[in-house]
């Protein structure tokens, strides 16, 4: 079955509707589909951060609701990480059945990311990584993606196997 990226959008709005990936803030100007639609449009078109994909939906849709990015930032930085990948891996679960993807074969890539971190090298998730834009601390994650026709983000992963002591002491360490 060939899944268009259309057919995969309809479903992941209608599941990111019924799961609220994001919980907004009590208070929020903004409603959750007035966030998802910023999210979408960044994630679908050639604009590709949510600043400029706010800026743009302003632009075409001048009547409208359209969070900033700094906003939408706030809102997802209020959840916790543990809920949001729960609502993110149940979507995943939803999207698999939806378009038969269990049981058939798929290439898949695994890669791994270092997000740099600029405040407190003991802060909680926070680990050595290759120096990068000033810091040798920062964020370690790796992702499974499908890849191919079909294109899908099956899982991140936050990666913590090494303490910050081993991670930073290896470094000191020759190849003899």
């Amino acid at each position: 079955m060939n899944i268009q990226a259309t057919d995969i959008m309809s479903m992941t709005s209608e599941l990111l509707s019924k799961t609220n990936i994001i919980k907004l803030p009590e208070g929020t100007t903004y409603s959750f589909q007035d966030t998802l639609n910023v999210i979408l449009h960044a994630a679908t078109s050639v604009t590709n951060s949510l600043e400029s994909a706010s800026t743009d939906l302003r632009l075409k849709n001048p009547y409208n609701n359209v969070p900033s990015g700094d906003s939408i930032h706030d809102y997802i930085n209020s959840n916790s990480i543990d809920y949001i990948m729960f609502a993110f891996r149940n979507i995943n679960t939803e999207i698999i059945k939806l378009a038969n993807l269990r049981g058939t074969v798929h290439d898949i890539a695994i890669d791994f990311h270092d997000i740099p971190y600029y405040g407190e090298k003991n802060t909680d998730g926070v680990r050595g990584i290759k120096p990068k834009n000033g810091t040798c601390w920062g964020y370690s994650f790796c992702s499974l993606d499908i890849i191919g026709e079909t294109k899908l983000t099956l899982d991140a992963i936050d990666i913590n196997g090494l303490t910050k002591t081993i991670q930073c002491s290896l470094n000191h360490y020759s190849k003899e």
